[in-house]
């Protein structure tokens, strides 16, 4: 028979059939409790209740080691059928000792239906892990605990109500024997039998075909000799004691239980006594509401605790009942009471599902039938000891008032041993209600933390607050490894006591490295930050060795955990900008704990790897949960307000309120011009370029910048291949292309080309201050419904035609999703503060210049100025001068520009602190000579089109005030992924992940990798490959990480000569050829490596160089041979050209150079 798989169905089904199995019982036991009520009085009264009480008890103390053996041994599920069908029967079976007119029958039945309840109980309980999961425990818990108390409640309410009405419709009150109202009311249990029989056919239709983990145990064996002699049941309680967590939960629910029996059994005789009530269904309407407060208080767990176990609720939730039973002795009218007994039971929930949750985590899963069973046992213990005293006190007529007053002295003798044994969960809740106001919390793999055992969870640490995340998230009791000089504060020195914090210094590390490894043998968790402090760049710092020697002093199988916490870089416990901090787009935290690592697979390098795997997973989950693209853009502008977020060296300088309103304008004039989904762009980098791209984005439209540098054919493929039918243009921008000699007409010809400049004249005052001041006076959710299309998160936004460098065009279909992710994870990096300002210069078809240089700027709320040529120094000079910028991107070609044109000042460049280039390899030449001209580090950075663009990046180093340096760069290497991103080095023909400083094929996974190809479903098959459930987009490129994750790219697996059988990288010799010429700071060299066909080897390197003359040649070729050890790099052919081929990103063109040399040597 097929397994059932659909989660709802499974959840259903389990909830429903243990909603009919509690109905059965409380209702039979509430005609037999009612009976007893309405025949005796006074102290009888409560004896013969207690007794009924005590038959539903004892079961679960006879039966613990038999319960708890059948369900570890057998398939749970199976139990909860058996339990159904023994239901039935013995409803029927009720019926049968109401009609025989024999009291003692009838309480022997129910007697029989609780051994049916002690056995399913522990099956119940244990199929919570398999159906919710540990991630979920507290949620199922707190579903479970609801649906059986709404059952309870119903049946009580519904029972005590027939009950009442019929008793009173008939008169009944003339009978004085339990016999004669046992049969007068035997047409009541009819009603019960439907309910049993519903049970018994959903569990066999559903419960049977449930898919669980259950795995039979062979060597489970019950030995019966054992099991009469009273041996198994000191194993079994040796069990529940031989954990100290699950010991604990069993004593405050035993207490719980015992004292809620002790309430039930001698309420109505104080009512009775007190308040003159008599009506069984008031009373048992008071009762009931605290079954109702124990609902609302097991789901309001659950929303408290919704992916980790809270046991802060635990005290708080003790003291608030101990309050609510002092009070139900000062009132005196039933509402009073039942409102009493409604908190009672809300602080009850509170309390019980957290407790649960805490066996069912820490069980063992071959154990966890019997330690279910052992909780019932003690539950039942303690509830039997209560009604026995409860029976004493009312058998010796003893005021019903004083019993209350002993069970309120119980209450709080517990209330104060729980304090006692959790001071710090009061802390912590306290904490986590203080964070909970900013943050959400989110917590992913608590399942992987092993219930009992050693266990070291290694973590980055990003803000003050990463101690409480983990102590909210880890279920288990945990001690933390800190700095000494901030233990020895005397204002946190008693907090972090309480917490069991273990103080660490240079002085004390090899003490305190021991203290640590037997803090893990002896159980315990302990939780480093392997980067021995706060992370000052928003990226993982160099890992500290000192867990490693941990793990080589322990003597015990320790289990190792790495856990990633996303979300507080921006808050303002962080060490990132103020403006990142204001930013406020943080209101969810997430902890994600990885699988167990065994100790000796634990290094720097292997526990890294896991955290930045964690890392790609959360950010994911955090763009995830965002508004659309377009939406974030929109409420930034309304945030941004009247500052400037966009200018441009035309003069044009635009706020917040500005750039939505010419944006919205001009959207609204586009969307009776604009024809199908995709939409062509020819629009320079400036203020104009990006508001008409975001009245594209506003519509709902895919934005396609097109690439007018291209050769006319690959224009007119991206054209088609898009189906474009629509371009914006800009007049004058086209007349400036054509004196550039890029003649663009046929492209024109082939759609309607709408220009600006006509749609600025439709444009009346009138219409754009109405515009203005209705975006600057109305809130941005109702403007968002009149000029937002609505949109899918994975809707394409933006299609980039690739440039082409090694072949033709490929049209990279970008998300929303993408272009955010990308975007807050550059910006995590960059640290932007209020002061800083980027430059945009790179063309908008460009994935830099569009998505880094217009979309991160608007997303983040960061100022922009554009200017739209790139080649000229100059007036890119001028315009950083001008609004001191301070961020500037760009590829290693333009910065030579800059460098050589002498027109461009060094003061030009003096306010820049971040110049990062990308897109094309730095030649370091450039690298030196920027840095002689201008004093500016360029920071390498490495992506591609197809990941939206960037993967990785260099930073700059941080020195901390203890004279520490947070390394954030290494020459010749493109930097470490970017927050929320995975590259792995792999072979590239078995894609077998390679070890550390191995050169491999470079796969790049993360919230920015490409939808795909567009129309191209071949080529995206041959590039997106599925790694271990994750995307992994295959680079071309060669490379290498090492052991803190720095990347260095060798070169692109398609530039590489093959000479006489040996792989020579081109870009090897580029780069050995550029430090050749480094001494040469006034000319203008320009050069490219490429290879073609030859006879005798195979290929042969070409050198293609320009600005030179043959003298110059010959030197060089002179240095070449001294200086190159591999003979094979030589170049054989030197070819001087007038210009070395480039594409209009500014990046060489390998394939444009390769048929340049074909030319010249064929």
């Amino acid at each position: 028979m097929n397994k059932i798989n659909n989660l709802l169905n499974i959840k259903i089904a389990f909830l429903f059939v243990v909603f009919c199995n509690v109905i059965v019982d409380v209702a039979h036991k509430v005609f037999l409790q009612n009976i007893a009520f309405k025949v005796f009085d006074g102290s009888s009264q409560v004896i013969w209740i207690s007794i009924i009480n005590a038959l539903l008890i004892i079961p679960f103390l006879l039966l613990f080691t038999v319960s708890g053996y059948l369900s570890d041994k057998y398939n749970k599920k199976n139990i909860l059928i058996y339990g159904a069908v023994s239901s039935f029967c013995l409803s029927v079976l009720m019926i049968i000792s109401y009609a025989s007119e024999n009291f003692y029958f009838a309480m022997f039945s129910l007697f029989l239906l609780a051994i049916q309840s002690a056995i399913y109980s522990p099956a119940k309980f244990g199929l919570i892990i398999d159906i919710y999961g540990k991630k979920n425990l507290s949620n199922g818990n707190a579903v479970l605990q609801a649906i059986s108390i709404i059952a309870i409640l119903f049946s009580i309410a519904s029972a005590s109500f027939v009950f009442e009405n019929f008793y009173n419709a008939n008169n009944l009150a003339s009978l004085s024997s339990k016999e004669e109202l046992l049969i007068a009311i035997l047409p009541l249990t009819y009603y019960i039998l439907p309910v049993a029989f519903l049970e018994m056919v959903i569990s066999f239709l559903f419960l049977r075909r449930i898919n669980t983990s259950y795995t039979k145990n062979e060597a489970l064996t019950l030995d019966k000799n054992e099991l009469f002699k009273g041996k198994l049941l000191s194993k079994n309680i040796e069990i529940i004691f031989s954990n100290n967590i699950i010991s604990l939960s069993v004593i405050g629910l035993s207490i719980f239980w015992g004292v809620s029996q002790a309430l039930m059994a001698v309420f109505p005789s104080y009512v009775k006594e007190y308040l003159g009530i008599t009506d069984v269904f008031m009373i048992n309407g008071v009762i009931g509401a605290s079954g109702i407060g124990i609902a609302i208080g097991s789901i309001l767990y659950s929303k408290i605790s919704k992916y980790y176990i809270e046991i802060g609720t635990i005290p708080l939730a003790s003291s608030g009942m101990a309050l609510m039973i002092y009070i139900s002795t000062i009132v005196q009218t039933p509402f009073l009471l039942g409102l009493s007994f409604l908190l009672f039971g809300v602080f009850g929930g509170l309390f019980v599902v957290p407790l649960n949750a805490l066996i069912q985590f820490n069980a063992k899963k071959k154990l966890l039938g019997t330690i279910l069973a052992g909780n019932n046992w003690f539950n039942s213990l303690v509830m039997f000891l209560m009604l026995s005293l409860t029976t004493i006190v009312s058998y010796y007529e003893l005021d019903p008032l004083n019993t209350l007053y002993l069970i309120l002295l119980i209450t709080i003798f517990g209330t104060s041993y729980t304090i006692y044994k959790l001071p710090q969960s009061l802390i912590l809740l306290f904490l986590k209600r203080i964070v909970g106001l900013k943050y959400k919390l989110e917590v992913n793999g608590v399942k992987n933390i092993p219930a009992s055992g050693g266990v070291l969870l290694l973590g980055n640490h990003i803000s003050w607050i990463d101690w409480a995340i983990v102590l909210m998230a880890t279920p288990r009791e945990v001690r933390f490894v800190m700095d000494k000089t901030i233990y020895n504060k005397w204002y946190l020195t008693w907090l972090l006591k309480i917490f069991k914090c273990i103080p660490i210094s240079n002085a004390s590390s090899k003490t305190t490295i021991q203290t640590i490894a037997k803090e893990l043998d002896e159980g315990n968790i302990v939780v480093l930050f392997p980067e021995g402090g706060i992370t000052r760049n928003g990226h993982l710092a160099e890992f500290k060795r000192g867990f490693e020697k941990v793990l080589e002093l322990t003597t015990t199988d320790v289990k190792v955990i790495p856990f990633y916490i996303r979300g507080l870089w921006e808050s303002m416990f962080s060490r990132a900008s103020k403006k990142l901090k204001k930013s406020n787009k943080t209101n969810s935290v997430t902890i994600s704990f990885s699988r167990i690592m065994k100790k000796e697979d634990s290094n720097i390098i292997s526990v890294k790897r896991e955290l930045i795997k964690l890392s790609t997973k959360s950010w994911q989950e955090h763009i995830k949960n965002l508004k659309p693209l377009n939406e974030m853009i929109f409420d930034r502008l309304k945030e941004v307000s009247s500052n400037m977020i966009f200018a441009d060296s035309t003069g044009v300088e635009l706020s917040g309120h500005k750039f939505l309103t010419v944006s919205i304008l001009f959207k609204d004039l586009l969307k009776k011009e604009i024809k199908g989904q995709n939409v062509g762009l020819l629009l320079p980098s400036t203020t104009a370029g990006a508001f008409v791209n975001y009245s594209v984005l506003m519509m709902g439209k895919t934005i396609i910048n097109l690439n007018y540098t291209s050769e006319i054919n690959s224009l007119k493929s991206a054209v088609l291949t898009a189906q474009i039918k629509t371009i914006v243009a800009s007049r004058k921008f086209i007349e400036k292309l054509e004196t550039k000699g890029i003649n663009i007409k046929e492209i024109l010809e082939m759609v309607e080309v709408v220009y600006l400049e006509d749609l600025k004249e439709n444009i009346s005052k009138t219409k754009a201050l109405f515009t203005y001041f209705s975006i600057k006076l109305i809130p941005s959710f109702i403007l968002k419904c009149f000029h937002l299309a609505k949109t899918s998160k994975n809707d394409t936004v933006l299609i980039l035609f690739s440039s082409g460098s090694e072949g033709a065009p490929k049209g990279v279909e970008l998300s929303g999703d993408n272009i955010l992710g990308n975007s807050q994870q550059i910006a995590n990096i960059i640290n932007a503060s209020d002061d800083d300002i980027m430059v945009g210069s790179l063309p908008l078809f460009h994935a830099f210049g569009i998505v880094v240089t217009l979309f991160l700027p608007l997303i983040e709320g960061i100022k922009c100025v554009a200017h739209p040529d790139p080649t000229d120094g100059l007036g890119l000079g001028k315009l950083i001068a001008q609004y001191k910028a301070t961020i500037m991107t760009g590829t290693s070609t333009f910065f030579r520009l800059y460098t050589k044109n002498t027109k461009v000042h060094p003061l030009m460049f003096e306010s820049l602190r971040l110049c990062v280039a990308g897109a094309e390899k730095l030649r370091e030449d450039v690298r030196y000579d920027f840095k002689k001209k201008f004093g500016k580090d360029i920071l390498e950075g490495y992506g591609t089109s197809e990941t939206s663009p960037v993967a990785s990046c260099n930073l700059p180093d941080v020195l901390a005030p203890d004279f520490s340096v947070q390394i954030g760069n290494k020459l010749g290497t493109v930097g470490m992924a970017i927050p929320g991103t995975t590259i792995k080095i792999v072979d590239p023909e078995t894609f077998k992940e390679l070890e550390t400083n191995q050169e491999g094929m470079i796969l790049i996974s993360g919230i920015q990798v490409m939808k795909g190809y567009l129309k191209d479903d071949e080529k995206t098959s041959q590039v997106l490959k599925k790694i271990g459930g994750k995307t992994y987009y295959i680079t071309g490129d060669k490379g290498k990480l090492d052991e803190d994750g720095f990347l260095t790219i060798v070169d692109r697996y398609s530039r590489f000569a093959k000479l006489g059988g040996e792989m020579i990288s081109l870009s090897a010799v580029e780069n050995n050829i550029s430090k050749l010429i480094l001494s040469n700071e006034d000319n203008h060299i320009d050069f490219i490596a490429t290879s073609i066909e030859d006879e005798k080897k195979g290929e042969k390197i070409i050198l293609l160089i320009s600005n030179v003359d043959e003298l110059f040649v010959s030197q060089l070729k002179e240095k070449m041979i001294a200086n190159f050890d591999n003979k094979l790099m030589l170049p054989s052919e030197i070819k001087i050209v007038n210009d070395i081929p480039k594409l209009g990103t500014g990046k060489k063109d390998f394939k444009g150079a390769k048929d340049l040399a074909k030319e010249c040597f064929y």
